[in-house]
């Protein structure tokens, strides 16, 4: 019933006896599917195994902008070639980090515009990191093609509902961290906003307002664990399972019921990743 659309299960420092205790918790919950997402070449390789491993387990491929200053050429090529295996479902994470990352923005930026014309060129959703980088995300996003008339076309459309749009691009937000104005104005163009943790903590006020203002039909549930873990487990490393917490915080917030929301905030991943 639940859908995690933003995890690691990948996590380097997982050993194969912790993973593999980690999935059977898994398949012993709720959950019905994971987006397990790489960040660097290695991690990506590991996302195709458990994707392999596991029929409830599909894989993101990608390099995050931590990696800017050392990636190569050929570590783009391997990305490419991880992305024609049938269970890599999305080119990510990939984006721009100014918050930790003040001192390789040329090459965050080079590195971002890469990976986002290759998701282009393959037709493949994107995973956004963006963080203290939220308007040049956006226009980088905008120049090379993400959000082009082209692209939405590949994808069917989606429910046109308030302020959104039919028009699918296939761009997941993760951890969208931006305010709801910026948060409108990306489903406008046919993004999708996902969200974690952050909106059960009570200083995430952001993020409240976010799903307040934006339609469940544009919005994600996700954990990206082994970070963030939602209240109250906060201070704990999260897990995929721990999704429920966020997904019962966003049905308060719409007051509808939890069953209601888990349904389709699974629905509008599955449409996403195309599952």
């Amino acid at each position: 019933m639940l859908f995690d659309a933003h995890t690691h299960l990948n996590f380097e420092q997982l050993s194969d006896e912790e993973r593999l205790g980690l999935a059977r918790e898994i398949e012993a919950s709720d959950l019905s599917c994971i987006i397990d997402v790489g960040d660097c070449v290695e991690s990506s390789e590991q996302a195709l195994k458990d994707a392999e491993n596991y029929d409830w387990c599909y894989a993101a491929v990608g390099i995050h902008p931590d990696h800017a200053s050392a990636y190569t050429d050929a570590d783009i090529d391997e990305i490419r070639r991880m992305a024609a295996h049938p269970k890599a479902v999305a080119i990510g994470e990939i984006g721009l980090d100014f918050y930790y990352g003040k001192d390789d923005q040329e090459e965050q930026q080079e590195l971002f515009r890469k990976q986002v014309r290759l998701a282009v060129e393959l037709g493949m959703p994107i995973m956004i990191h963006s963080r203290d980088a939220h308007q040049l995300t956006m226009d980088i996003l905008v120049e090379e093609g993400a959000f082009s008339e082209a692209r939405k076309k590949q994808f069917p459309p989606r429910p046109a509902v308030g302020v959104g749009s039919a028009e699918d691009a296939r761009v997941q937000l993760h951890c969208f961290s931006g305010s709801p104005e910026l948060a409108e104005e990306y489903i406008k163009m046919g993004a999708t906003i996902s969200l974690g943790g952050p909106v059960t903590f009570k200083n995430g006020k952001k993020a409240v307002e976010v799903v307040r203002r934006i339609p469940i039909e544009y919005i994600m549930s996700e954990t990206d664990a082994p970070y963030m873990a939602p209240e109250p487990l906060r201070g704990r490393p999260n897990k995929p399972q721990y999704v429920e917490h966020v997904v019962r915080r966003m049905a308060l917030l719409k007051d509808m019921t939890y069953e209601e929301t888990a349904e389709i905030l699974k629905k509008n991943a599955e449409r996403f990743f195309g599952i």
